[in-house]
């Protein structure tokens, strides 16, 4: 009887284990999450932002006092050299001012000629009644000549000498009062230097603010200039990605006019405070070729390197 449905156990046993081969192959396996590898998450190679371009040195052209504009000599988007006039203030008045010191020098010098010469004949006639004096001193110890005769020589020694030193102290005097015209005519040609303003460095116009003729107080910006030479592309950055950043770390920055050239920059600055609403940081990249037209402030995208190869040191 065993004999007879032997096979047929072997049979079966052999059709269940091969059944659950299949099973687990098949059936368990669709069962179980496979992670194609092109899903496998890499390490971050570069960080990405956007920004704008700006200048780190902005400055502001305005006269110290209260002037008539008088002439203008550049316009928005102008580029300007270092110590280049921009514009000249109308200094009418203050060159009658130093046209007056320079006569009242004048007149001042003259008189301190005239007074040296009234200085050395003082001087003289000085000596001379010392001497007249000194003789009268002894004719009297020999009677020669009486009390108010001497008394008269010394009178007149004493007062030649005042005078002399009288005329020494007007000297004195004439010289100061050259000395104050210089100083005020120096103070009026200073104030028309600053009313002539002139770019302090290379850079651009970017913006005019007052046109000829009109009236600008003291402080009140005629121009508004930045230097080429400290542009800078001024980036926001995620925080959560911020942690990798460091100076120095290598850029790619593209305008948005000019969105199909790429120019290369390094990471100069960190920001150490972040903007507690949008939870950025602001980078700082330094670019390191310049676009041939700029416009501050237009929008720029970065991408920083941030992988052991594209550190910048």
């Amino acid at each position: 009887m065993f004999a007879k449905i032997k096979p047929y156990l072997i049979g079966g046993m052999i059709i269940l284990v091969v059944g659950g081969v299949v099973y687990k192959k098949v059936v368990i396996s669709k069962n179980v999450p496979v992670t194609p590898l092109q899903q496998i998450p890499k390490a971050r190679e570069s960080i990405s932002g956007v920004g704008t371009l700006e200048a780190k040195e902005v400055v502001i052209l305005a006269p110290k006092t209260t002037a008539k504009i008088q002439e203008l000599y550049a316009d928005e988007g102008d580029a300007v050299t270092r110590g280049q006039v921009l514009a000249k203030m109308d200094v009418s008045e203050l060159h009658a001012n130093v046209q007056e010191s320079a006569a009242l020098i004048a007149k001042s010098r003259a008189q301190l000629s005239s007074q040296r010469g009234v200085i050395d004949d003082l001087k003289a006639k000085s000596d001379l009644a010392d001497a007249t004096l000194e003789r009268y001193t002894a004719l009297l110890k020999g009677g020669f000549v009486t009390q108010a005769e001497f008394d008269a020589a010394h009178a007149s020694a004493r007062s030649a000498k005042a005078q002399w030193k009288s005329a020494k102290e007007n000297l004195l005097l004439f010289a100061h009062d050259i000395e104050k015209s210089e100083a005020v005519a120096a103070a009026q040609q200073e104030r028309i230097e600053d009313l002539t303003l002139r770019s302090p460095f290379d850079g651009i116009v970017l913006s005019r603010n007052a046109e000829a003729g009109s009236t600008v107080g003291a402080g009140n910006a005629v121009f508004r200039l930045a230097d080429l030479k400290t542009v800078w592309a001024k980036i926001y950055v995620d925080e959560a990605q911020s942690g990798a950043l460091k100076v120095g770390q290598r850029a790619a920055v593209t305008l948005r006019s000019q969105s199909q050239t790429t120019f290369e920059g390094e990471v100069v600055r960190i920001g150490v405070e972040s903007d507690r609403i949008t939870e950025e940081r602001i980078v700082y990249i330094q670019l390191r070729t310049m676009p041939e037209t700029l416009h501050i402030g237009e929008q720029v995208e970065a991408r920083i390197s941030i992988s052991q190869n594209g550190s910048g040191q």
